[in-house]
């Protein structure tokens, strides 16, 4: 039981305070020089990223992110797609010519959002 409550509170003191456990060995009880050159190397590591468990969470919510925003740019295309697409046949059944449809928005192989647009059809000036 008491080896237990050691080992819990083992485990707390290192999830709540994980930095002051992983230094640079270089820096302790030093001076002068070389406790500068460890503390300066330390601070380089941080603007590395990191590779630890937030980290990951970090990457997973920015990637679940871009996907959800990527659906959602998706569905608005689709959507502009249908009403064009109905504008574009109510103008054929009142005059009889269609010389242009509505190309749906869509995403690049480089992943570039292309807007929806207008193309010509058939005709003197189409494709």
């Amino acid at each position: 039981m008491r080896k237990e409550i050691i080992t819990s509170i083992l485990m707390g003191s290192l999830l709540i305070a994980p930095a002051a456990f992983a230094g640079n060995p270089g820096q302790s009880g030093q001076s002068g020089q070389a406790g500068q050159a460890g503390q300066a190397g330390q601070a380089g590591q941080q603007g590395q990223g990191g590779c630890g468990f937030f980290q990951h969470i970090k990457d997973s919510f920015k990637k679940g992110f871009q996907a959800g925003k990527k659906a959602a740019v998706k569905a608005g295309d689709a959507i502009q797609n249908k009403v064009m697409d109905a504008g574009v046949a109510v103008k054929k059944a009142l005059t009889g010519k269609k010389d242009k449809t509505f190309v749906k928005g869509h995403y690049t192989k480089d992943g570039v959002h292309v807007k929806g647009h207008f193309r010509k059809v058939g005709g003197k000036g189409g494709k």
